[in-house]
């Protein structure tokens, strides 16, 4: 059987980063309505240092 190239695969970015607010929110609202706002503000700054740590592709 010989090789065959594929072609292009969709890009399935936007609706992965669309899906990832949602989990976020979500996840956010869930410890602002168990814990409070500040335990969601510090884990929304917890991750916000995490994701400015992450090297930017360009």
């Amino acid at each position: 059987m010989a090789y065959q190239p594929q072609g292009r695969v969709e890009d399935y970015t936007m609706p992965f980063l669309v899906m990832a607010y949602v989990v976020l929110f979500t996840g956010l609202f869930i410890l602002w309505a168990a814990f409070g706002y500040a335990v969601s503000l510090f884990i929304s700054l917890i991750i916000h240092a995490i994701l400015r740590a992450v090297p930017r592709r360009e």
